[in-house]
């Protein structure tokens, strides 16, 4: 059996040298235990709380000494999955924040394990947001110009829409969100060596989330691999 701070703080350990081999630097991300039942974990900023995590300054690309100008919005809630041998993320949020004052994002990739719709739900509820999720901050006339032909009179605004992005096992990582910020020009650097740093700790996000897939349905993984060639023998009682 896993124990749930260690592998929260190996987490935070993969977290801060995510971040501070791309946008920031000096960033330490901490581990808070949950007060009371279940046996949850919060994975943040130092000087965060659950309520009001810690911004980090995104200084890559900037002239140095130049004061921060965009920041990144993180966090994590953890817990130990149902068989007590792996780390699982409840809920995730990133986002790139323009406004450290008021905390405004302009977009941001949000996670909730126990408060949303999966893809293989069998009947998702209308009205309630895919688990993991995408919200941008602006406005768009086409979606007010669909919201009208579809009657609604109380519309919304454009970071009320939650585009779905994968469910829990497919999702977008800190990693893909990093680079995204890169590749559509959204930040003005990255710190040099950031493709080393975002290929391998995405690689071995990707590998656990595959390991994770397997042990959620175990039969299509053996069916994949006998087509394949390989000799799969199953447990005894499976």
């Amino acid at each position: 059996m896993a124990e749930l701070i260690p592998a929260a703080e190996a987490f935070a350990a993969i977290l801060a040298e995510v971040v501070n081999g791309t946008v920031s630097a000096d960033v330490e991300f901490v581990v808070t235990p949950f007060q009371g039942p279940p046996e949850l974990a919060w994975v943040f900023p130092a000087g965060s709380t659950p309520a009001k995590p810690a911004l980090i300054p995104i200084v890559a690309g900037f002239e140095p000494g130049a004061g921060p100008r965009l920041w990144l919005r993180t966090l994590y809630q953890v817990r130990l999955d149902d068989s007590g041998e792996h780390l699982a993320v409840v809920r995730s949020v990133f986002a790139l924040v323009i406004d450290a004052a008021s905390n405004r994002p302009a977009v941001r990739v949000e996670y909730d394990r126990d408060q949303g719709n999966e893809p293989d739900d069998d009947t998702p509820a209308r009205h309630r947001r895919s688990a993991a999720h995408v919200q941008i901050h602006g406005a768009s006339e086409e979606l007010a110009y669909a919201q009208g032909l579809a009657g609604i009179r109380s519309m919304r605004s454009l970071d009320k829409f939650h585009i779905p992005v994968g469910g829990r096992r497919f999702r977008p990582s800190l990693e893909d969100f990093i680079e995204f910020l890169w590749t559509e020009r959204l930040v003005p650097g990255l710190h040099d060596g950031w493709q080393d740093v975002l290929t391998r700790h995405r690689s071995d996000w990707l590998a656990l989330q595959l390991r994770a897939a397997v042990r959620g349905d175990p039969s299509t993984a053996a069916a994949q691999l006998m087509q394949m060639g390989y000799s799969v023998v199953p447990p005894a009682g499976a």
